[in-house]
């Protein structure tokens, strides 16, 4: 199975990408966190990537197709969680899978209504050590981590302008996606609990195979 996942942001995207490439056994491959991973330690690309972030520029899809190849190439099975963003990154993944062998399976979408989604994002924290999110409920902001003695905060990033500005980007230039995988996309219902969306993605894959 060879999936890719995208929707809005807040939508649980990552969280359940985590999960089902768990439940059947995908590499799961993020190119945000791969990106992160890289800035962290400082390496040569991730040098990159913070001039080109600091320049106020997007990461071209030059480098970030090339980052993702890479990573595909010795893979037979994966979930790729935030790729591809844009159409001419869709096309570029479909030539290299076609070419190596490796077509995609599904693309599937995780639809929220707007207003679920500024309601999660507006209230969503984070361990201020880690910037981990949490999905407890009964968590408030103060709130101490057990793990590490430190409150628990909002994401900075997480204010009305921003992520009003971020649903414009999504919309702009990843909702035209949905057309471009029409045959191959699964459309999942995000709301409700972590759980329930997991079971309705599980149960389209398993119907889909």
């Amino acid at each position: 199975m060879r999936l890719t996942f995208f929707g809005p942001p807040g939508s649980g995207k990552g969280t359940q990408a985590n999960r089902i490439s768990s439940y059947f056994n995908l590499e799961h491959i993020s190119t945000g966190l791969y990106f992160r991973d890289e800035i962290s330690r400082g390496s040569k690309l991730g040098k990159r990537i913070t001039e080109i972030v600091k320049s106020g520029y997007l990461v071209s899809d030059e480098i970030v197709n090339k980052v993702v190849f890479n990573r595909l190439e010795n893979i037979s099975e994966f979930l790729l969680d935030g790729y591809p963003r844009n159409l001419p990154q869709a096309e570029s993944l479909d030539e290299f899978l076609e070419n190596t062998g490796k077509p995609l399976s599904a693309a599937v979408l995780i639809q929220v209504p707007e207003e679920e989604i500024l309601k999660r994002l507006t209230g969503r924290l984070v361990c201020a050590c880690t910037n981990k999110g949490v999905n407890d409920d009964s968590i408030r902001e103060g709130d101490i981590c057990p793990k590490c003695g430190e409150p628990f905060v909002k994401r900075s990033d997480d204010d009305i302008k921003v992520i009003s500005n971020r649903l414009d980007q999504y919309y702009s230039l990843t909702r035209h996606l949905e057309m471009y995988y029409k045959n191959r996309l699964l459309e999942i219902d995000g709301f409700g609990t972590v759980d329930k969306v997991f079971e309705r993605i599980k149960e389209k894959l398993i119907k889909w195979e």
